[in-house]
This record gives structure tokens, C-alpha cells and sequence, in this order.
């Protein structure tokens, strides 16, 4: 008497993995996608929660434009980073960079590899307050 597999049965359980692989891998790759895609947010929400801190503070909040429809000024990465806000060993890495976030970021992403662009303060006077927004511009504010 024989032990072991016939060819029947391991042709089964070749196709029952390949089934298997065939719809956890699509599944997969989309929660990497997503969960890059939720790290991308929270790195901008990170950025402009701390031009928030930076503009609260009571020297820095004189900098804020006139409460005047559009008027507007900004903040650097690097002038958070210097004023300590931003620890600058941090890694402002961008996890979608080179499309790696597909279509379910902004219908703009931020292409570069890291965070090192500004944040814009405008006035709105419709909302009656400061809107930050994130901008891939590394030019100074001043």
C-alpha cells in the first residue's frame, strides 16, 4: 500500500491556493494603497496643525493677514522646524510620492518625496476665519 497525494488532489489544492491568492492579493494591495493614502492626510493635517500652533503663539499671531476677504500670508516647514514645532530629525516623508497613493488621495497630490513646502494663511470672509492649505512651493513667505 502506497502513502502519499495523487495528482488529483495536489491539481486541487494548486487551484484552491491560486483562488485564495486571486482574491487576497487585489484586497491587499488596496488596504496598503489606502492606509498610505490615510498617512498622507494625517502628515498635511500634522503640518497644519503646527502653522496653527506657530501663528497662535503672541509674537507670531501679528503676522496673521488682515481680516480682509483674500488677504493672505504663509509659514515654511523650515520655519517650523526652526522654531521647534517641527523636530527636525521627524521624517516628513510623503507616502503617496510617485503615484504610489493611485486615485484615492486629492485629485492633486503632493508629488515630492518629502513635506517641505509652506502653508498658506488666506482670510475667509464667507467663513469668517483663517483657512490653512498646504502648498508644494518652497519659496520664502516674505
Amino acid at each position: 500500500m502506497k502513502k502519499g497525494f495523487t495528482l488529483i488532489e495536489l491539481i486541487c489544492v494548486i487551484t484552491i491556493l491560486g483562488l485564495i491568492a486571486l482574491i487576497a492579493i487585489p484586497t491587499i494591495n488596496n488596504m496598503v494603497v489606502k492606509s498610505r493614502a490615510d498617512a498622507y492626510k494625517e502628515q498635511l493635517d500634522t503640518i497644519i496643525d503646527a502653522a496653527r500652533t506657530y501663528m497662535s503663539t503672541s509674537t507670531n499671531s501679528l503676522k496673521l493677514p488682515a481680516q480682509t476677504d483674500g488677504a493672505s500670508t504663509c509659514v515654511t516647514v523650515k520655519e517650523l522646524q526652526d522654531a521647534g514645532i517641527i523636530d527636525e530629525n521627524e521624517s516628513l516623508e510623503n507616502p503617496c510620492a510617485d503615484n504610489k497613493c493611485s486615485d484615492i488621495t486629492d485629485p492633486s497630490p503632493i508629488k515630492a518625496s518629502k513635506f517641505n513646502g509652506r502653508v498658506d494663511i488666506t482670510w475667509n470672509e464667507t467663513k469668517n476665519k483663517y483657512v490653512y492649505t498646504y502648498s508644494e512651493s518652497t519659496t520664502s513667505c516674505n
